[in-house]
């Protein structure tokens, strides 16, 4: 077999889920607080697991990205609560103390890959993205993803978001020991992305509603 086909396919959704992993969002914010609050391991934790989701997102956009679009858009009820969702845990993560004496039993007693699965599967923006990019790269190639050509966009995918994941992760280590308030910063921050998910998906849903 011709492994020219496989690479292609493979380059194609790492370049694509690296480069739509690097804007702030939930997920890579998410990676960040968990590294400053904790360590690297925690952090990569969560990305790690964060990865795994995207590879099932990125099989549902190609398998059934249309009809999943088209539901979400007529669906108020499903877009309220994943609106409801984003403001919950964006309240939830300004208002929580961070207590740095007991961090490390806490560490202990959580899963944090089980956090990342969560984050990433209320991502409202995984799926539309990648029905976006799929759409793109159609314009320069004609792609069909079945058999082993699929599996090697999906591996792409994978390593593609934990490399860019992990970056952050990185990132977050050099935040943590350089600058004094970090795990703070990281806490409004992130508040502040996630509320404004949960805002725009809200505001989104009830201006479909009455449009």
């Amino acid at each position: 077999m011709n492994m020219e086909g496989p690479l292609l396919y493979f380059g194609e959704g790492m370049l694509a889920c690296f480069l739509g992993t690097i804007p702030f969002g939930p997920i890579n914010l998410t990676v960040v607080k968990t590294t400053v609050d904790y360590n690297r391991l925690r952090g990569t934790e969560v990305a790690l697991a964060a990865s795994i989701v995207e590879i099932f997102e990125a099989l549902i956009a190609i398998c059934f990205g249309l009809v999943i679009s088209a539901f979400l858009e007529s669906n108020l009820l499903i877009r309220l609560l994943i609106a409801g969702a984003f403001i919950g845990l964006a309240v939830f993560v300004f208002t929580r103390q961070s207590d740095p004496d007991l961090k490390d039993s806490r560490a202990e007693e959580r899963s944090f890959f089980r956090k990342g699965l969560l984050i990433a599967a209320l991502n409202p923006q995984a799926v539309p993205f990648w029905i976006f990019a799929l759409a793109a790269i159609s314009q320069y190639f004609q792609f069909e993803y079945v058999g082993i050509y699929l599996a090697a966009f999906l591996v792409g995918v994978f390593v593609g978001k934990l490399l860019a994941l992990y970056g952050f992760v990185v990132a977050s280590s050099y935040l943590k020991a350089h600058l004094q308030q970090s795990s703070a910063l990281v806490n409004k921050l992130l508040a502040s992305i996630l509320l404004f998910i949960g805002v725009s998906q809200g505001w989104n849903a009830v201006a479909a509603l009455s449009a």
